[in-house]
């Protein structure tokens, strides 16, 4: 089923840039998180093993409680804002947590060691449920093909933000003596001036004009709402729209967690093996983050002129391309090689699988569809991550953790390969 765009009125058009400032606004988020607040973490806050423990490990660990919370509370909060038609209140709300937590990073002393881990799940939880209502107000402002171009200058947009605001933070950082702060006070400002980006650029969308929902009946209770909406799916006939839908979304969640374990043993990469030190990981990347905004914009119209299956076929391709060439990785130069190649198809899969759910969505349910797609997306990455694990320890070699992350790309990509 598909959904045609309203006409575009002054506030029509108003909501669609205001929707694509929300990637570049959350995006702030995600660069400044895996480089400054990483780095804070483990060389400052808990370099000394002041819990018995590395500190690699309780940056591990929070990030696990910010999966869990968010696995808890997202169907929750989705079904909630279905059966209200609140997608953007809630929007709103999560957007203000998210950036709330970085402002109580910015405010508590790296003495306070608990109120810093609370402060990095709540902007990590704040940050996942928004990315829910963002992918669901989606459906509200464009139809069937033109949500593949809006969805990608979203990603292009978020790559250009989370860009911007990672120089910003780093040079607010760099200039710590010369505003008579130590490191500590430095990079604490610095996650100050990220939390107002967050805030400032997410204002729009906070008075923006969004279509209402579609009025579908729906449960008495959020957990009742969830409930007949997964049972829906998995009662779906066979060849009917709910069955692709489910199938899609099945998928989705599979590719996208495969992506982030991906990305994240990139990360991992780059920090041991080849010794980069903060500054080398800031412009790695920034290389990413420039490289992944035409990469975006390309697949958004290669969806739009030729439909979503050859954009399907060139991300999925090039992403088990690029997991098939990490094996041979063997120097920086090739790990920069590495980076342009997966920048390419990075932002073009996330923004082709968010225009595919949102479009595909049953009426009045976008937001359980991109609950259940967050929720779904931790667990794979969790097994994803496990997988990968668990095959570098039986084999004593980091690279065959590789073929865990192929074979559940290849298994999302199977799934999807109904899309038209």
């Amino acid at each position: 089923m598909t959904h045609q765009p309203p006409p575009l009125s002054r506030h029509g058009r108003f909501a669609r840039r205001a929707w694509i400032l929300l990637d570049w606004a959350a995006s702030a988020f995600s660069t400044v998180l895996i480089t400054l607040v990483v780095a804070y973490v483990e060389n400052l806050v808990f370099a000394k093993h002041v819990w018995g423990v590395e500190a690699g490990v309780i940056w591990a660990w929070t990030l696990a409680a910010a999966m869990l919370a968010s696995a808890v509370l997202v169907p929750w909060v989705a079904a909630w804002a279905d059966r209200r038609d609140g997608h953007q209140r809630a929007l709103i709300i999560a957007t203000c947590v998210g950036a709330g937590g970085f402002l109580m990073l910015a405010a508590a002393p790296p003495q306070a060691r608990i109120a810093v881990v609370a402060a990095v799940v709540a902007a990590c939880v704040g940050f996942d449920v928004a990315q829910v209502f963002t992918g669901s107000l989606l459906r509200r402002i464009a139809g069937d093909r033109d949500a593949d171009r809006l969805s990608a200058y979203g990603f292009a947009a978020g790559y250009a933000g989370g860009a911007i605001a990672l120089v910003i933070a780093t040079a607010v950082f760099t200039a710590h003596a010369r505003l008579g702060l130590d490191e500590a006070g430095g990079v604490r400002l610095a996650f100050a001036v990220t939390a107002a980006w967050w805030l400032v650029f997410s204002v729009p969308a906070a008075v923006a004009r969004f279509d209402h929902g579609s009025g579908a009946r729906h449960a008495a209770t959020p957990g009742r709402e969830l409930g007949a909406f997964a049972s829906s799916l998995c009662r779906a006939a066979p060849g009917s729209a709910d069955r692709a839908f489910a199938a899609v979304l099945g998928g989705a969640m599979l590719a996208l967690g495969g992506v982030q374990t991906a990305i994240a043993q990139f990360s991992s990469l780059a920090l041991q093996r080849f010794d980069l030190d903060g500054p080398a990981l800031v412009r790695l990347v920034l290389l990413v983050q420039a490289v992944a905004l035409p990469g975006a914009i390309i697949v958004g119209w290669l969806s739009t002129r030729f439909g979503r299956r050859p954009a399907t076929v060139l991300c999925f391709g090039g992403w088990i391309g690029v997991l098939v060439l990490a094996w041979f990785v063997n120097s920086t130069q090739q790990l920069y090689g590495l980076a342009v190649l997966l920048a390419l198809v990075l932002g073009g899969i996330q923004s082709l699988l968010r225009a595919a759910v949102a479009v595909l969505a049953p009426p009045g349910h976008a937001g359980v569809s991109f609950g259940l797609l967050q929720v779904g997306t931790k667990l794979s990455g969790c097994a994803a991550s496990l997988a990968f694990g668990g095959l570098q320890l039986a084999t004593g070699s980091p690279q065959s953790g590789l073929l865990a992350l192929i074979a559940q790309l290849a298994v999302g990509w199977w799934l999807i390969r109904r899309l038209s």
